[in-house]
């Protein structure tokens, strides 16, 4: 065994956490890299109790920024969702709630340039290729930790981030609707089929109706996700996530959702499925647009287990010109990690 020290940074963005590094400070892709980001966050064991894991997929993440070589971009980033208690390291999707702290990370890790008030920076997903622009608010040169910005999940109030993502239909697979279709009807291993819609927005998610499904069964949830997986030719235990939709039971949300991210009930919902499920409401025939009592302008409005996030999506027809939602972030520490590599 050796012991690596690592320069890492504790961050939240959203309703999320993670450990944000210095691309430079892991080694290239392959399994040397695997193994060092799960022996720094613990994995696998349920307690993630010799890592940096917070022994939930909402705070099991690690983030690698660099500037970008990209003319378009100012900064690049590769996202990893680490399994609990598995060795698996994926990094086939996205974050969208960890994606607010990126910038914020960039700028005060000094990656890149910035003066004034405001500033408004184009991060690259590595993971899917999709553009963000990102408007950090700052304060003395770094990135302002003050605002009155409050989101459902998260306690008490910080800085408005808006994330932009631009022509993000088709991040892993092939187009907005990978399939062809809104809507499917899928064979499960059980002999029994279901009604989905299979899209591609930021990251790839399966949406079913909520009266057809229970969300205490587990097993099941898994068993439609693993179904419409294999008909994406996807595997992976991160994507396709499962949304559960149906329509908004008050006046204050056009939709309601629960989310299953990494074979658990998301505690509030991933950023990506609900830019998603914003962009899926926009488009005739899909169960989210069936369940969604939205039919204005301004921002869309999705209740989940922890409260009503507003997400903005631009799209005409079945073209998904954009979508974006304003979060808040924050560093919470940073440091040496020693990490001890089998």
């Amino acid at each position: 065994m050796s012991e690596l020290v690592i320069t890492a940074t504790l961050m939240r963005g959203g309703t999320s956490k993670g450990v944000f590094l210095r691309a430079s400070d892991l080694p290239d892709e392959g399994p040397a890299r695997d193994q060092i980001i799960l022996a720094l966050l613990g994995s696998p064991d349920p307690m993630q109790i010799n890592g940096l894991g917070g022994t939930h997929s909402s705070t099991s993440k690690l983030v690698a920024v660099s500037p970008s070589d990209d003319p378009d971009s100012d900064i690049d980033y590769l996202f990893a969702q680490i399994a609990i208690d598995e060795p698996t390291v994926d990094y086939q999707g996205n974050c969208g709630n960890l994606t607010t702290a990126v910038a914020p990370f960039a700028i005060d890790e000094g990656l890149v340039p910035v003066e004034g008030d405001l500033a408004t920076l184009t991060v690259r997903n590595l993971n899917t290729g999709v553009r963000i622009r990102s408007s950090v608010p700052l304060q003395d040169g770094r990135s302002s930790v003050e605002g009155d910005l409050s989101i459902a999940g998260v306690p008490g109030t910080g800085p408005a981030i808006t994330t932009d993502y631009l022509d993000p239909g088709g991040s892993v697979l092939a187009g907005a609707l990978p399939t062809g279709n809104v809507r499917d009807r899928i064979d499960l291993a059980d002999g029994t089929s279901i009604d989905v819609s299979i899209m591609d927005v930021t990251s790839p998610h399966v949406y079913v109706r909520a009266v057809d499904v229970d969300s205490a069964d587990l097993d099941r949830l898994e068993m439609i996700r693993s179904a419409c997986a294999a008909a994406v030719s996807l595997n992976s235990l991160a994507i396709p996530r499962l949304v559960i939709i149906g329509p908004g039971t008050d006046e204050a949300a056009d939709l309601e959702g629960k989310a299953v991210s990494m074979q658990r009930i998301h505690h509030a919902f991933p950023m990506t499925g609900a830019l998603c499920t914003a962009a899926a409401a926009l488009i005739e025939g899909t169960l989210a647009h069936e369940a969604s009592t939205y039919r204005g302008e301004g921002p869309i409005r999705l209740r989940h287990p922890k409260g009503v996030v507003e997400v903005r999506a631009d799209v005409e027809g079945q073209t998904v010109r954009s979508v974006g939602v304003t979060r808040t972030a924050r560093r919470l520490l940073r440091g040496d990690a020693y990490v001890v590599v089998p």
